[in-house]
């Protein structure tokens, strides 16, 4: 089958840092590349694919500090342009990019379909609506439930996954720290991290990339905890390091505050065997079941009265839940399978 990807251009593919939808385009491309697609990658230049790669831009517009966010709109218009000229190379495009591709993905005469990676916002729900009946990918049911499931033309809810065996089980490892590992800001529940923390009297480490959107919130939230010793900033950190840190935590943090759609670095976490204290918010009873792979609450109070529950679960049934329900390989076959309904 010739299948086009279509990525995001703000992080290269697979991401040098954080780039939860990029790592998902990666693992896609090269597994449908193994199984003997003929499939085209359109994503940032300094990606690193086995597919044929096509770009408009050099590098990845984040890595680009001498191009304005404001410019970022003409590269993504320019890649489409290029998918619309190439369109008769494919039997389906698959949008990753999201709104924006819409309008480009109603005029192609190949197959499409589109994986909404982010929830749809106030900003961009006329434009999902205006193209409702394009078909859609939800990565969980819970995102589907929350964006539009009456009038968005949902085929199917995949989940996202991930290699496996890029994540050692570390049963045996001392654990003596929480962990926070994301985005540096109020949705991701930063803060809320630092205050479960302090409450259980237990280090912890974060790490991830500030926008800068989130550069007041984190000056006024974040940076005034971090001269102690016991809450460490590390910044973006690069996979064999996110490991490291994976493989001591004692627990993941995943307090959000807004109803995330998948929850990547929930499974990266359980894979590794560290179980995860989250809230319940969007699609985390997906993935986590509750005093068996991690603890699901309510509150931040409910998360640290039960924090002693952490105790009883095994690593190794964090690790078979994501074998089972969150492989890559699940994912990817659950694509093949979608792309031949669409092309029959």
């Amino acid at each position: 089958m010739r299948i086009a990807q279509l990525a995001p251009l703000a992080e290269s593919v697979p991401p040098h840092h954080y780039g939860g939808t990029e790592l998902i385009v990666n693992l896609l491309t090269e597994g449908l590349v193994r199984r003997g697609h003929e499939v085209t990658l359109f994503a940032s230049g300094d990606s690193v694919t086995q597919a044929k790669l096509v770009s408009v831009t050099e590098s990845a517009l984040r890595e680009n500090v001498a191009e304005p966010v404001r410019h970022w709109q003409a590269y993504d218009l320019r890649l489409l342009l290029e998918l619309e000229r190439r369109q008769n190379e494919f039997d389906i495009v698959h949008n990753h990019m999201g709104y924006q591709a819409l309008p480009f993905l109603q005029r192609l005469r190949c197959n499409t379909v589109t994986t909404n990676h982010n929830p749809v916002k106030k900003y961009c729900a006329d434009i999902y609506l205006a193209y409702k009946n394009l078909p859609f990918v939800a990565i969980s049911n819970a995102y589907r439930q929350l964006n539009y499931p009456n009038e968005l033309n949902y085929i199917a809810t995949i989940y996202n996954g991930i290699d496996i065996d890029h994540y050692p089980l570390y049963s045996q490892t001392k654990r003596d720290y929480l962990l926070f590992l994301g985005r540096i800001c109020q949705d991701k529940g930063t803060l809320e991290a630092i205050e479960i923390a302090k409450a259980l009297g237990i280090p912890l480490k974060i790490a991830g990339k500030v926008d800068q959107a989130d550069r007041l919130y984190f000056a006024e939230k974040i940076k005034p905890w971090l001269g102690t010793t016991d809450v460490k900033y590390l910044g973006e950190v690069d996979f064999n390091n996110k490991l490291e840190l994976y493989s001591h935590a004692i627990a993941l943090l995943d307090p959000v505050t807004f109803d995330e759609p998948f929850g990547l670095v929930v499974a990266e976490a359980l894979a590794t065997g560290t179980p995860v204290l989250a809230f319940d918010r969007g699609a985390v009873k997906e993935i986590i079941t509750d005093k068996e792979t991690g603890i699901i609450a309510k509150t931040k109070e409910e998360l640290i009265a039960r924090f002693k529950e952490i105790e009883k679960i095994s690593r190794q049934t964090c690790r078979e839940r994501i074998v089972k329900y969150f492989s890559s390989a699940n994912m990817i076959t659950n694509y093949e399978i979608l792309y031949k309904k669409l092309c029959p």
